[in-house]
This record gives C-alpha cells, sequence and structure tokens, in this order.
C-alpha cells in the first residue's frame, strides 16, 4: 500500500515548485507552522526523501530543476515514497528509458541506483590514493574497531609524512558502504568549528547556511541528533594545526578551544557514527578518553616495511643490487614515506636511481626532509628539544632515571615524565618497554641540530668557526663515565657542549672575526678565546669581555 505525502510535506513542495526563493519564515508566517519545525524537522526529512527518489542531492532551492531533470524515473521506481510523488500532481517527462544505462558487468541499472553511490560521500580535498601502500595490519585493525566495535571516534597519530592522511582516506574507501554518510575535511588551514559544522550539517540535512542553528552549540547538538539517526564517517585531518605550538601537547591555540568540546561530546555521547581524526599531535581530551576497550582509541603509525618501502622506492624509479640494500635505505629512514619519495627524487637525478651508488654517502637529513621536521620540532618547548638533545646524544634507548640523571640544567623526575609523556603524545619519540629512543632519522636530524650550536654559539661570541669539521664527524654516542661524572656536578649547562667539548682541539675552530669591533689581536685571541670557551663549558654563559 502506497505511503501518502503528509499536509506539511504537500505544503513543501507547492511552495518549492511555485515560489522557490520563499524563505522557511515566510512559509511559517503564512501557514501557522513553527519555523523551527519547517527548517530543522519537516523540511530535511522531505528533501532526504526526494533525495533517494530522485537519485541527486534535492533542496528547497533547486527542487524544480530536479524534478524536471528526474521526474522521468519515477515509473521506474517502486518504492512508497516515489508511489505517493506519483500521485502529487507534477509534470512528469515522456521517456524514462533516458534514466536506464548499463553497468560494468552489462547488467540493466536505474540512473538513480548509480547516483546513490556517490550521493552521500563528500570528499572534500582528500589526496587520490589510487597508489597505496601495504597497510594490512593498521587496516585490520582500524576495520574492527570503526565497523565491528563500532568506536565513536579514532585517532590516527604520528609523525609529519608517515601517511596518516592518506590511510585516512583508504579507510574511507573501504568502508564507504558501512555507512550512510561520508565526509572527509581537512583543517590544514586551521578553519573554525563553526565552520566545520555549517559544512558538516549542510551535506547531511540537505539545509541552506541560513537554515541551520546559529550558535556552535546548537550546531554542535543537532549534528549529534543526526549521528544518532544516520551511520556517519567522519574524518578530519590535519588536527595539529588548531593546537598549541611551544608547550605542552595537547592544548588549542586561542579561539579554537570549542573543538576540544566538540571531541569530547562525539566521544562520550552515545550515537551510531565514528569520527576518524589524523594528527601529529594528540588533543588531550582524546588522551583522557582513550582505552583499548572503550569507545575512544587510537593508533600510532609506525614506518612502512622493507617490502611496501621497495615498492614505493620502484615506483619513484629506484633500483638497487640486493634486497639488503633496499632494507637498510628503509630502515635509514624509518620507513617514512614521504622521507622515502623525497630521498627517492634525489637518488633518481643525482645517481640515476641506483641505490647502490647514494648508500656510499652517510647523507640522511635533506633539505626537504628537514623542513617536514623543522615544522613539528619548532612546535617543542625548550625543555622537550633539550630530552631531544639529549637523546641524541645516547644515540640508543634509555629509561627516564637515566635521562633524569644525566640532564642539564636538572628538572624535577615529575617534570621530567610529563615532559616525555608530552613527547610520546606528539609521536616524536617511541616507546621499548621502560626506556625510551628516537627513530633513526630523526636521531640523525636532531644530532646535526647539536652539531650546528657550536657554530650559532660562535655567532654570540662574535667568532668565526670552521663548521666543516664538525659537521663531517661523528662525535655523538653514550656518555663516557668521564663525561657522566661532568655531567652529574652540573658541568654541562647545554647538551650540545657534551658535542663539543668531545672535537679534538676545539679551539683550532675558531678565529677573531674580523667584524666584531672589540676583536682582540692575534696574540691575545688564542687566550681569549680558550677563557671564553671554557666558561660556555662549564655554565653555557658568554662572559663579557674586557
Amino acid at each position: 500500500m502506497g505511503k501518502h505525502l503528509s499536509d506539511v510535506q504537500r505544503l513543501l513542495i507547492q511552495t518549492a515548485w511555485s515560489k522557490p526563493g520563499q524563505r522557511y519564515d515566510e512559509i511559517a508566517q503564512e501557514t501557522g507552522y513553527s519555523v523551527t519545525y519547517l527548517k530543522q524537522d519537516a523540511g530535511p526529512k522531505l528533501w532526504r526523501m526526494l533525495s533517494d527518489i530522485l537519485g541527486e542531492k534535492v533542496k528547497k532551492s533547486n527542487f524544480r530543476g530536479a524534478m524536471e531533470r528526474r521526474a522521468s524515473v519515477l515509473p521506474e521506481l517502486s518504492s512508497p515514497e516515489a508511489t505517493a510523488l506519483q500521485k502529487s500532481s507534477l509534470p512528469t517527462p515522456s521517456d524514462p528509458s533516458a534514466a536506464l544505462q548499463k553497468d560494468d558487468e552489462g547488467k540493466i541499472v536505474h540512473q538513480s541506483q548509480i547516483d546513490a553511490i556517490h550521493r552521500y560521500q563528500d570528499w572534500g580535498e582528500a589526496p587520490d590514493v589510487s597508489i597505496f601502500y601495504d597497510r594490512s595490519d593498521e587496516t585490520a585493525i582500524l576495520e574492527h574497531w570503526i565497523v565491528t566495535n563500532h568506536c565513536r571516534l579514532v585517532g590516527l597519530f604520528g609523525m609529519g609524512g608517515i601517511g596518516k592522511t592518506h590511510l585516512s582516506v583508504k579507510l574511507a574507501e573501504r568502508f564507504q558502504e558501512q555507512f550512510d554518510y561520508v565526509i572527509w575535511r581537512s583543517l590544514r588551514n586551521a578553519p573554525p568549528l563553526q565552520q566545520i559544522l555549517t559544512s558538516q550539517l549542510q551535506f547531511i540535512t540537505n539545509s541552506e547556511e541560513t537554515d541551520l542553528p546559529a550558535t556552535v552549540d546548537e550546531k554542535l547538538s543537532l549534528l549529534i541528533d543526526y549521528l544518532r539517526k544516520h551511520r556517519c564517517l567522519l574524518i578530519l585531518d590535519n588536527v595539529e594545526t588548531i593546537l598549541r605550538g611551544g608547550e605542552r601537547t595537547g592544548f588549542y591555540r586561542q579561539g579554537y578551544e570549542e573543538y576540544g568540546n566538540f571531541f569530547k561530546r562525539l566521544g562520550e555521547c552515545r550515537h551510531n557514527s565514528c569520527l576518524v581524526l589524523t594528527s601529529r599531535e594528540k588533543p588531550k581530551e582524546i588522551a583522557l578518553m582513550q582505552g583499548d576497550t572503550l569507545p575512544v582509541r587510537c593508533l600510532t603509525l609506525q614506518g612502512l616495511d622493507a617490502s611496501a618501502g621497495g615498492q614505493l622506492l620502484q615506483l619513484k624509479g629506484c633500483y638497487w643490487e640486493s634486497g639488503s640494500q633496499c632494507q637498510v635505505l628503509v630502515e635509514r629512514y624509518s620507513g617514512n614515506p614521504l622521507a622515502l619519495k623525497i630521498v627517492a627524487s634525489a637518488i633518481q637525478e643525482l645517481f640515476e636511481g641506483s641505490l647502490t651508488e647514494f648508500l656510499k654517502y652517510k647523507t640522511i637529513v635533506l633539505d626537504e626532509i628537514r623542513v617536514v621536521f623543522d615544522q613539528q620540532f619548532n612546535r617543542l618547548p625548550e625543555l622537550e628539544k633539550t630530552i631531544l638533545y639529549w637523546m641524541a646524544i645516547h644515540q640508543e634507548p634509555v629509561s627516564v632515571e637515566k635521562l633524569h640523571s644525566d640532564i642539564c640544567p636538572s628538572v624535577s623526575q615529575a617534570t621530567l615524565i610529563e615532559t616525555v609523556n608530552s613527547l610520546l603524545q606528539r609521536s616524536l619519540i617511541e616507546k621499548q618497554a621502560n626506556q625510551f629512543s628516537l627513530q633513526l632519522v630523526l636521531m640523525e636530524y636532531a644530532t646535526n641540530l647539536v652539531k650546528e650550536q657550536p657554530s650559532r654559539l660562535a655567532v654570540e661570541l662574535g667568532l668565526e668557526f670552521n663548521e666543516a669539521e664538525v659537521l663531517d664527524s661523528d662525535y655523538s654516542g653514550e656518555l663516557d663515565e668521564t663525561e657522566l661524572d661532568v655531567v652529574a656536578g652540573g658541568g654541562y649547562a647545554r647538551p650540545e657542549l657534551v658535542i663539543w667539548n668531545r672535537i679534538p682541539n676545539p679551539l683550532e675552530l675558531f678565529n677573531s672575526s674580523p667584524h666584531r669591533k672589540d676583536s682582540l689581536s692575534p696574540a691575545t685571541s688564542r687566550v681569549s678565546n680558550r677563557h671564553l670557551l671554557n666558561s660556555l663549558l662549564r655554565t653555557g654563559k658568554m662572559p663579557v669581555p674586557q
């Protein structure tokens, strides 16, 4: 038996057909209906039903055009809504066959069936992931969380270039049939939450912006209501852009604090949908809500294995004489897909794709890779930078107790634990049992920063510095007993001075600068430089030249 249109649905259809420009408040004033009821309930439900029937997105402003284009499909449909709509006295074109096509298997399908596949997917600026490197283990975990366990919020975390964005798109493509709506959005340009909510609601409800509630709280409540009625997959990429830099991780930039409430409510409120977010850093609300058996879960992405990394290198035109060479290169860059793409391009340009030739050189951190790490490193507070320096000096996994005994200037154990945890939340360090370490490529990056510090301090002293001898040598490594004694006594006020003190004849690296106004004479410069350098080694502070 057919389902008849309600009075309010007929009213909206007649108005949209004859007066497409009339606003909901004007309709409400003429008919006595509540404007809220028309805008947030009856209208959205009607346009969504018509979208299902007509095979395209329908709203009040485009209803007549949609009917004129698609009314020919109605005789081919058998749903109750279609039957009711056929009785609505609207004009019907005469050639229904125009809406029929053949699918890839040669079967006759209706255009509305084809459109239904794309009708409720909004990919925003999602990248093309037609070329995707094996993430089968991660995908299996996420499928279990999202599809089987119906987790409400899932976080994908990892350092820059590790592949979070591509994996989020691939997940959406793979799981799209499990959801009524798929909406992918990037936060790269740090849009306010108001803008994101408006965009999501407009897509789900087929509404104009003027038809939506005004405040963020009202829009969030309306969104949650739809997340309960429909199974939606929402993806937010690059969440770190709304987080504050220069202090402990997880806190929001000024003006973006509302995102915290957004994550909290979607993680705690009952609904049938899932929000997936990607970030280099973990928002504090998610850190509090997550758990292995809770509806909020987090996955930290690791690098590609040798097999997947080798596929990437081959696609970039690289080749090697033995599988071990490929494995060495992938491990050298910790399987980071972006780093591998950058180095593969350099290998192609400089060595015609030969890994054998490239591996003859010790170079790991190319300029483009450094730019990626700089973006994340520059967001760190000074204490977190200092810890990374010390971990680079150790060159192997180190415990909190070891760091606490070594680090200078000294900090309380509680502060150190909080800082190490912050670095974990940023995906910059890895935990192995009760010890912490840096990935190989990040360790090389941090070591290079340490080695560059003497030249920077030389500038502070107004001295010229022979940087090549430091940068071309390896003075990093585990602290020996003498150095540990010096550290324990507070002898190194800056971690880079451990490296500096290892340089043979460090004073020979310096000369008086001809550009410094109070430059010393050659006869006295060596003595004065020794005084300055020794002072730096002892205190990290520069004495005022006499």
